[in-house]
């Protein structure tokens, strides 16, 4: 799933790779595959185990392993004892009327977004759609690894398929035009492999260029457009999922609907900026494009 300027997250899957397969996977316990396997820490509780350590003084790098480690723990129990929320009204304002398009970006453990939404907010169909085509730039453990956390989210949400960006879209189509459905995308997906066009927008007071499939996504079905970021506090343990108004996708421009989302998220990456999956505006104040030409 990675995400963005692909080439310096390569790097950084590249710089931290022994060190993140630690992290995650430990030094016992193999699986019938040779890979092995992160045990988490004893229980905070009888209902659900308790979130991998991290230090007081992390770095992107150190939240970033923990976020990984973190999706062997996703059921239901982990994600009651674990997330709370603010603003739930108007993620279930926004269900009442139709179906939804959660858009975030990659920032905090997004990846128990769609498990808390399933289960805290009513039980709705949820699921996502996710990058493929990036994986081919990871190497086979780092592939068959994303490839389980696909999983494992959707299993958190009870998700009966999972949208990948290089399928037909008309199947994520299909799926919103049924009342009360839930999709989660990312608003700073970017693929080599797939160069779409880009728009300006302003991102903690920065330039950044983004495309606009998610708006789209919901100009087309009628879904309304409910911007979601995530937290989370390493004292409490607990993570917080923050939803925010609705933005009608018909009465708003492909550009305006991403930016009203944006205003709204990034609050949350300056407050938190080390809960950053990688660096969001050193990879995208570059276009696409641009990036692309200086590598052919």
């Amino acid at each position: 799933m990675l995400t963005a300027n692909w080439a310096l997250v390569i790097r950084m899957w590249k710089a931290l790779q022994a060190k993140v397969a630690k992290a995650l996977f430990g030094d016992a316990g193999q699986t019938a595959t040779g890979a092995s396997v992160h045990t988490p820490s004893a229980p905070a509780s009888p209902r659900s185990p308790a979130p991998p350590p991290l230090a007081p003084d992390f770095d992107l790098a150190a939240y970033r392993e923990f976020m990984c480690a973190e999706t062997h723990c996703y059921r239901q129990d982990y994600i009651q004892d674990r997330v709370q929320l603010q603003g739930k009204e108007h993620f279930q304002a926004a269900l009442q009327k139709g179906s939804v398009v959660v858009v975030f970006v990659h920032h905090g453990s997004w990846l128990l977004m769609n498990g808390t939404l399933h289960h805290l907010c009513g039980g709705a169909p949820i699921t996502s759609i996710a990058s493929r085509r990036n994986l081919e730039f990871c190497t086979p453990e780092e592939k068959e690894f994303w490839l389980g956390v696909h999983k494992r989210s959707a299993e958190s949400c009870n998700a009966p398929v999972i949208f990948y960006t290089d399928q037909n879209p008309i199947a994520s189509v299909r799926w919103l035009k049924v009342p009360h459905h839930v999709l989660t995308v990312a608003l700073d997906v970017r693929e080599p492999a797939a160069d779409k066009p880009e728009s300006q927008f302003v991102f903690m007071g920065q330039n950044i260029f983004l495309q606009t499939g998610p708006a789209k996504l919901a100009q087309m079905t009628g879904a309304s457009v409910v911007p979601a970021a995530i937290e989370y506090d390493p004292q409490s343990q607990v993570h917080t999922l923050n939803l925010y108004p609705a933005i009608n996708a018909q009465q708003h421009s492909l550009e305006a609907i991403t930016q009203q989302a944006l205003d709204c998220i990034g609050p949350h990456v300056q407050r938190a900026p080390q809960q950053q999956f990688y660096d969001l505006l050193g990879a995208l104040q570059v276009p696409q494009k641009t990036i692309l030409a200086t590598q052919a």
